[in-house]
């Protein structure tokens, strides 16, 4: 469906499948409604025209490849009701300069920000550090990008499983610019 543009989701919607969007290139807005509790594996792989997307809460889980290769998604909203994003959710998404991950969040997948390169400031609000599927999920991350966490929190994350090696970009969220 490379030729699709808009797509409104009916709310009798409660998921949207496996690969459900993948490919439509020239999708650029959509509207999840709030009936939708999960969002498949690449449901959106692709969408390289998309911009923006608000994600409802109440979604629970966001799959693999979801958003992967959403070229022109420059932001995303996740909201308090995600608690696992899959691997290669966010994969390439080479416009968005910053994301909040909700506390909510309790898995990130294999890859799930690998080439993020544009993304400047992580922001976790969860104050026990997500547990993270391979020491890939940030590969690609740009070299002044800043990974913002709970003050209290900020050695529980340098020295947690897999985060360890991202320790340097790791400072606490009291030292953030208010330009979230």
């Amino acid at each position: 469906c490379s030729s699709l543009t808009s797509i409104t989701i009916p709310d009798s919607v409660t998921s949207i499948g496996s690969y459900a969007f993948r490919g439509c290139s020239s999708l650029t807005s959509i509207t999840i409604p709030d009936s939708v509790t999960s969002i498949g594996d690449s449901a959106f792989r692709y969408c390289s025209s998309l911009t923006s997307i608000t994600i409802p809460d109440s979604v629970t889980s966001i799959g693999s490849s979801a958003f992967q290769y959403c070229y022109s998604l420059t932001s995303i909203t996740i909201p308090d009701s995600v608690t696992i994003i899959g691997d290669y959710a966010f994969r390439g998404c080479r416009s968005l300069t910053s994301i909040s991950i909700p506390a909510s969040v309790s898995s990130i997948g294999d890859s799930a920000f690998r080439n993020c390169q544009s993304i400047l400031k992580y922001v976790f609000n969860r104050t026990t550090p997500p547990s993270l599927a391979s020491t890939s999920v940030f590969t690609g991350i740009n070299n002044i990008a800043k990974i913002y966490v709970p003050d209290e929190s900020v050695e529980a994350y340098k020295t947690a499983t897999n985060w360890v090696i991202y320790a340097d970009y790791i400072y606490p969220i009291s030292e953030m610019e208010g330009d979230n």
